[in-house]
């Protein structure tokens, strides 16, 4: 009989027993007596980050960081509070101080515009629908005071996770990457006596980190925690004139899912190495195939930022008008949606570093699509920006940390899977290329235009792969570039997944929003055919 990988739940950190039974004491001092137009929550956050890096040089680091946010939400407008001092009696003495400054703001004169907000009890969570990973991790005879606990599947425990044990992994898949690159450049250079060798990388670097986040939220309806272990593993394979290509394993889980795949190691150890003798693009317009890094890119630039809520409250995305004038804008094959609770996906028994259980502000997270057969849905939102546009509220009020404000943000946004394989795709082009590597992106919400990046792309000639790679035109990275509607209007063909739930692959990734505010956020999709995408 095959052994059976044991998987467990992360577990709540027990050293934060004694902060969560203050948490309810806190809100009790901000809404007591005003219960009926002032609504309170707070938020604590813990955040242990252990690292490693090995390339000619080694370097590791371990920190931890633990704040909280008190909110009050009165008259549809936010006042907070935050703290990394968390003993009791300064925390007693911060919640009484914060509702003495909320008493002189709204005295006993003050006429107040709308009652307080209300969030939903368990027993209305329960009937809208929750996914078996929330339902089973519930407590029989939930009510308002039950201490609740999510937690991610897990083969290793990341609470035992070391950096001296992060540091032997780096350096054994340093050594691993470095003899089969070496190995790969003598294989090749042995085929045929040529003039110009394949080189040697010059060096690789390996990373390895991870992330134990515990966030607690408790207002009047809610006590509940969930803990969440982000681990990542990158390398980058580094050639003698500077250029450079990565691989990168990881997302929600334990250290288990940070091994590299055969994808991962020839990407750094032999394409690095094969980028040496790429040649350079024409600038163009070229039949595309795009793999889960780029396509996520796109879904994240194209309606991603343009459908947050609060871009549409500040007048800066075409997105509110053209779903208001029900106008559409791209094909059939054109739809996205938002996934934080994603905790499984097409090859893998794990979600990515964008998933959770619920928010920074208690709100539970379900699968929202966000454009639907190249119509536009109500936007991602966070409690203000649903309350003010007077939309359904979503899991998407997300802070950098507890020191940094609130806004809504992207967890995982992709593009839903069609019904072809990779190899039906290939056989479709006649002249194109495969762009399976990311390199940035950025978008115009108000002009509807964006940029992906691909590192390189890979030529397909008469549906097959030639081999060849290509660069830039500048020998830099790949650009593709088009208004966000004619680009969505050109999606031929889209690849099926493994899974029966129907998400593809999404990879880790993060967004920065305002060029500072950078938060987790899975991008991805299923490998794309597009009929033409300008590429320079």
């Amino acid at each position: 009989m095959a052994n059976t990988i044991q998987r467990n739940r992360a577990e709540f950190p027990s050293h934060l027993t004694d902060i969560r039974a203050i948490m309810p004491k806190l809100v009790e001092i901000l809404e007591s007596g005003r219960e009926k137009n002032w609504y309170c929550f707070a938020w604590l956050e813990e955040v242990k980050t252990q690292m490693s890096v090995c390339a000619i040089t080694e370097m590791s680091q371990e920190s931890l960081d633990r704040g909280m946010v008190l909110r009050a939400f009165i008259d549809g407008v936010n006042f907070e509070r935050s703290t990394n001092r968390l003993d009791q009696t300064s925390l007693m003495k911060w919640a009484h101080e914060f509702r003495s400054e909320l008493d002189k703001k709204f005295d006993s004169n003050h006429k107040y515009k709308q009652e307080a907000y209300k969030t939903a009890p368990w027993s209305q969570e329960i009937a809208r629908g929750l996914s078996p990973d929330f339902l089973e991790q519930l407590p029989k005879d939930l009510n308002s005071k039950s201490v609740v606990h999510f937690g991610v599947m897990c083969e290793e425990n990341p609470a035992l996770t070391t950096v001296a044990g992060l540091k032997k992994r780096t350096g054994e898949l340093r050594t691993k990457l470095l003899d089969l690159s070496h190995s790969y450049v003598q294989a090749k250079n042995q085929e045929a006596v040529q003039d110009d060798p394949y080189q040697d990388l010059v060096e690789i670097r390996v990373m390895m980190r991870q992330e134990l986040k515990t966030h607690i939220f408790v207002d009047r309806q809610k006590n509940m925690s969930q803990t969440l272990p982000i681990s990542l593993a990158a390398a980058t394979g580094i050639i003698k004139n500077g250029k450079s290509t990565r691989g990168i394993s990881g997302g929600l889980g334990g250290l288990e899912i940070t091994r590299f795949r055969d994808e991962q190691i020839n990407e750094v150890t032999q394409n690095a190495v094969r980028l040496t003798k790429a040649a350079h693009l024409p600038p163009g317009r070229y039949q595309i195939i795009t793999g889960p890094d780029v396509t996520g890119v796109i879904a994240h630039e194209a309606f991603g930022h343009t459908q947050e809520g609060d871009t549409w409250m500040k007048g800066r995305s075409i997105a509110e008008n053209l779903h208001k004038q029900r106008q559409k804008v791209g094909n059939d094959k054109a739809s996205i949606v938002n996934h934080p609770n994603m905790f499984t996906m097409d090859r893998h028994s794990f979600g990515t570093n964008g998933s959770y259980f619920f928010d920074h502000e208690g709100e539970l997270a379900r699968l929202q699509v966000i454009l639907d057969k190249g119509m536009l849905s109500p936007p991602m939102t966070d409690l203000t920006a649903s309350t003010l546009l007077r939309v359904p509220r979503t899991a998407n009020g997300k802070r950098e940390s507890w020191r940094r404000p609130l806004m809504t943000r992207q967890t995982n946004t992709y593009f839903t899977p069609g019904d072809s394989t990779l190899e039906e795709l290939i056989g479709m082009v006649k002249k194109g290329y495969l762009a399976r590597w990311s390199h940035g992106g950025m978008e115009d919400p108000k002009g509807g235009s964006l940029t992906a990046g691909a590192a390189y792309f890979e030529e397909i000639i008469d549906g097959r792969m030639t081999g060849k790679l290509f660069l830039g035109p500048s020998g830099g990275h790949v650009e593709l570039s088009d208004p966000v509607f004619s680009m969505l209007d050109k999606i031929v063909a889209k690849s099926n997944t493994v899974n029966d739930q129907r998400v593809p692959e999404v990879k880790f990734g993060g967004c920065g929003k305002y060029h500072k505010e950078g938060v987790d956020a899975g991008c991805g999709g299923p490998y794309i055919l597009w009929e033409d995408i300008n590429c320079g």
